[in-house]
């Protein structure tokens, strides 16, 4: 028996995304809640103290394309997040070539939380 690649097999691990209107399964999705050190030093440069500066929330995955027509340049689109740690709009800044296993395609992408 084959297997139709309509979208509906949700084998990720995490909830469909919606992106351009498309639906999308994430195959998993792995946030970088990212910083840097500030050290703060006195006027004879020795340390007086540091402090963490938050950076961007990055974000990478794969996801599952619904059928072999779904756009897989994902590049400069959006999705949202709500409930977890990670709430907010993210833009997928690159991804790559769709890749097939079996009946299913998907492509990973990379991305990072949007500011405003």
């Amino acid at each position: 028996m084959a297997i139709t690649s309509d979208g509906t097999q949700a084998f990720g691990v995490d909830s469909p995304l919606t992106i351009n209107s498309v639906v999308y399964v994430a195959e998993g999705l792995t946030f970088n809640f990212t910083g840097s050190r500030a050290d703060i030093n006195d006027s004879n440069g020795e340390p007086l103290g540091s402090t963490v500066i938050p950076g961007r929330v990055e974000v990478s995955g794969t996801l599952q394309l619904a059928t072999s027509s779904t756009a897989n340049d994902v590049r400069g689109q959006t999705f949202v997040l709500s409930g977890t740690r990670a709430d907010g709009t993210y833009l997928l800044v690159d991804c790559s070539e769709a890749q097939s296993q079996g009946d299913y395609a998907k492509v990973s992408f990379n991305g990072y939380k949007k500011i405003n």
